[in-house]
């Protein structure tokens, strides 16, 4: 596969190159279960896609300090509600990346793969997750559906960001831990990678991904020994 063969590869950034296992930490240090950091995360998804389904939109962070608020009403932190919030929101701005990303990122930039990062959350904690990862250099461009009509999976979050990639969808993929998030660019028009850290099972009423691998190293590997396993 040439340079020009080759598909944008476009990056979910949530749960796909952070690792939101650590908010568990956030949860925990105001007093309150780990658990919570699960259901705090998919009760933010819900909320973004209940308003997508409208055509409207809210930032990650205000749904987030909306959805704690809610949260800390039943489950009570040691200090003000507010100061809890705040500490919450804060722990996203401090997540790491996944072990397999720097290698994996680094790997298919080299073998010439144009990547781009597109996500629910905010432009800038993006940004600062990729700095804090030593990967950034390798994206071309970061963008969020805070610029966009309504989050992901809505088709018109991802037929916006084609547009400022000046890229048809059928030339790029989106790569993504989300099965949601890759049945809705599948049907946008985009080919798709799921990366299946967990070993789940993959939902039967999604769109199958064109790729599914255990983590990003594999996936440079798997596209470096089959050239067309993302070919048009």
């Amino acid at each position: 596969m040439t340079a020009d063969d080759r598909p944008l590869l476009v990056f979910d950034v949530n749960e796909t190159i952070s690792d939101m296992r650590e908010m568990r930490r956030a949860f925990e240090e105001v007093g309150v279960p780990g658990e919570l950091a699960a259901t705090w995360f998919a009760s933010i998804l819900r909320e973004g896609f209940a308003l997508a389904v409208h055509g409207e939109a809210q930032p990650f962070a205000a749904l987030g300090r909306a959805v704690a608020r809610t949260l800390f009403a039943v489950h009570r932190p040691d200090r003000e509600v507010e100061d809890a919030v705040v500490h919450v929101l804060d722990g996203v701005q401090r997540l790491p990346v996944h072990p397999d990303v720097p290698g994996g990122v680094t790997a298919l930039a080299d073998a010439g793969y144009r990547l781009t990062a597109l996500t629910n959350g905010s432009e800038a904690t993006a940004e600062g997750l990729l700095e804090r990862g030593g990967i950034r250099q390798h994206f071309e461009s970061v963008l969020s559906v805070e610029d966009a009509p309504c989050w992901k999976p809505a088709s018109e979050s991802y037929a916006w960001a084609g547009r400022i990639w000046g890229v048809p969808l059928q030339r790029a993929v989106m790569v993504a831990v989300h099965p949601w998030d890759l049945h809705g660019a599948s049907r946008a028009g985009m080919r798709t990678v799921w990366i299946d850290r967990y070993g789940a099972p993959y939902p039967q009423y999604a769109r199958a991904p064109d790729v599914r691998v255990s983590d990003l190293t594999r996936l440079a590997a798997r596209l470096e020994g089959d050239g067309a396993a993302l070919r048009d």
